[in-house]
């Protein structure tokens, strides 16, 4: 389970990254990649999946998940379905 206090993004009680804005960044301060309007998009652009109704979708369509179970995952904080889903996607496990 992944717990957002603050900016920072933890699991654990370890701190395994965080965002700021839109951006989704690693512990090591790598930039993995941003969520606008419901797209999640990689560190070069490239959309890699988008939020439709209750699920996230990868852009190819080989993956699917339920709103609610990334919420059940991807708890604390004050965060759009966009950011978590990104937090999911990014630091899941």
């Amino acid at each position: 389970m992944i717990l957002i206090e603050d900016n920072d993004i933890r699991r654990g009680g370890e701190k395994i990254g965080w965002y700021e804005n839109n951006r989704i960044y690693n512990r090591h301060g790598d930039k993995l990649g941003y969520f606008i309007d419901e797209k999640i998009y990689d560190v070069h652009g490239r959309k890699i999946a988008y939020l439709e109704g209750e699920y996230l979708y990868t852009e190819y369509g080989d993956r699917k998940a339920r709103l609610e179970e990334i919420c059940k995952n991807v708890s604390g904080g004050i965060l759009s379905d966009d950011a978590r889903c990104a937090i999911y996607l990014f630091l899941g496990d």
